[in-house]
């Protein structure tokens, strides 16, 4: 229980897994209790169910880069792994400042104009569900 952080949803008032408990003590105590929101009342990322998978294998966008998220920290928000290491200065950046799409790891503004998920999606900041993980990668081969 102290290696895990756990949130009680602000709509519904369950208990939900929110990531590990040494992201939410960096964080501390800066945040909107009306933003904690379980999986079954979000609609944050507009996810659609998979008709062969469920929603099992549903992938996300990075909140700060157009890159897959390996991570869901304080219950809000998805990270890949180069901006999960730089999440203290990424979450106090405001909206204005981050990059617009492509944009690289740690909210690096890409040269060009062909975001690397190839994906139309949300501007940087915002979060956003790509879909089922194991159709997205039958679909490159």
């Amino acid at each position: 229980m102290e290696r895990y952080a756990y949130y009680v949803c602000s709509q519904c008032a369950k208990a939900y897994y929110g990531g590990e408990a040494r992201c939410d003590a960096e964080l501390g105590e800066n945040f909107n209790p009306q933003e904690l929101v379980c999986g079954g009342c979000s609609d944050v990322s507009k996810a659609k169910m998979c008709p062969k998978h469920g929603m099992d294998f549903l992938e996300y966008k990075c909140r700060y880069c157009c890159s897959v998220a390996v991570f869901f920290c304080f219950g809000t928000t998805h990270f890949c792994d180069t901006c999960h290491d730089d999440f203290q200065r990424l979450t106090n950046l405001p909206k204005g400042k981050l990059p617009r799409c492509p944009a690289g790891p740690k909210a690096t503004q890409l040269t060009g104009e062909e975001c690397p998920l190839h994906v139309v999606h949300p501007p940087t900041g915002e979060e956003f569900a790509l879909g089922c993980g194991i159709c997205r990668n039958a679909q490159t081969f």
